[in-house]
């Protein structure tokens, strides 16, 4: 049986999520979109008026037939922030953005972080970030955290990372976020990137997408990864990102790589060290992604493929044999169009995702959410999950 209570609080989360998503809109609007009530509106929104955490934005004009002009809402900027972070071998990049998705500071810096030290790295990273997060004089709400792995963030477990050293399963929650006061999520880092591009773009219709991050990377001595070429994929249907039956949704292998080679293509490990110094190889690396990508944006029928890391700085030979392979791999002259996209954020990719992600579970729709319990979320209880997160997830 569905209680009064619950009934406000679902409302009053769904009225939260469209003021997030439209920026500013008015009372009238958000009854008419999410057909309720309009007393039920005005109440609900005077509740988070004297919460403050919603603000009078501007006054419109009055109607054909006259009456009283409307007032837009938006969100408090100042009510609150979240934390994305990356949490990388060699170094870790963190991102603070207000409510609205506005970036408060950022911060990066080289750090050792591996499986037998990342609670103890995490704990170092929060203190470092501390006093901007003081200077800011905005309320911590939560921390997203990407890494490049296999990670569950439902039970908030990373089951291997090769990077990090992660090879057995390491209990994120138990280690790492029931020690916070604060809520703290896990994602990996291309799925970070489509929570990224879901939550600070959601006034553009692209709900079904995928995200490619593409690194070189800096392999430390001794680390046994067979190349420094580095591939994952974020996939949102619907304008959800999806994980898959085991959460390893994106995990990325190319249909050209012979069986016995160790890495992600089919490059051999002297053409992978010279994919950034060799034209020629690096334009190998680049047809050989892209005639997979293409099978999956045209079988998938995808609205656009979205591009980040260390791929960024070479869009020009990106967009013109993806654009070709996309081309040569349609069945159907008149199949929809796939927009090519570069995300811009480079090294601060995955961190600002990570941010995006925590901004959208803390305007999730509770209908859509199973897990008992709520978040006190400005002292006004609104969304499922969050009220005991030192809990078993």
């Amino acid at each position: 049986m569905i209680t009064a209570r619950r009934i406000k609080v679902i409302n009053t989360s769904r009225i939260l999520r469209e003021i997030w998503t439209r920026r500013t809109v008015s009372r009238m609007e958000i009854a008419d979109s999410l057909g309720l009530n309009k007393s039920t509106v005005t109440n609900i929104v005077s509740e988070l008026i004297d919460e403050g955490l919603v603000l009078p934005d501007s006054v419109g004009t009055a109607g054909p037939s006259g009456g009283r002009r409307p007032v837009y809402l938006c969100l408090n900027r100042s009510y609150g922030s979240v934390v994305g972070s990356e949490l990388r071998p060699d170094s870790y990049v963190a991102v603070a953005v207000d409510l609205t998705g506005e970036i408060m500071f950022s911060k990066s810096e080289r750090m050792s972080i591996a499986g037998q030290n990342l609670g103890q790295s995490f704990t170092e990273i929060l203190e470092r970030i501390d006093s901007e997060i003081k200077r800011s004089c905005v309320a911590l709400l939560g921390i997203g955290v990407g890494l490049t792995g296999l990670v569950d963030p439902r039970r908030q477990l990373i089951r291997q990372s090769i990077p990090l050293r992660i090879v057995t399963e390491y209990d994120f929650h138990r280690e790492i976020a029931s020690t916070q006061t604060v809520p703290v999520f896990p994602e990996n880092d291309a799925n970070c990137c489509a929570w990224g591009e879901l939550a600070f773009h959601r006034h553009r219709p692209v709900d079904s997408f995928i995200f490619v991050l593409v690194e070189f990377r800096e392999l430390p001595h001794g680390m046994d990864t067979p190349e420094r070429t580095a591939v994952g994929i974020g996939i949102s249907f619907e304008g959800r990102v999806y994980h898959g039956a085991s959460s390893s949704a994106g995990e990325f292998r190319s249909a050209l790589r012979a069986e016995s080679h160790r890495g992600q293509l089919s490059l051999d490990p002297e053409e992978a060290a010279k994919v950034e110094t060799d034209t020629s190889v690096r334009r190998k690396f680049i047809r050989e992604l892209s005639k997979n990508l293409a099978l999956i944006i045209n079988t998938f029928d995808l609205e656009a493929v979205f591009l980040g890391g260390d791929i960024e700085k070479y869009q020009n030979e990106v967009t013109e044999i993806l654009r070709n392979e996309i081309e040569k791999n349609r069945a159907y002259d008149d199949s929809g169009e796939c927009e090519i996209l570069f995300s811009t954020l480079g090294d601060r990719a995955v961190a600002y995702g990570a941010a995006g992600m925590m901004l959208d579970r803390l305007f999730m729709d509770p209908e859509t959410v199973e897990e008992p319990g709520w978040l006190r979320f400005g002292g006004v209880d609104l969304i499922p999950g969050w009220n005991k997160h030192h809990a078993s997830p």
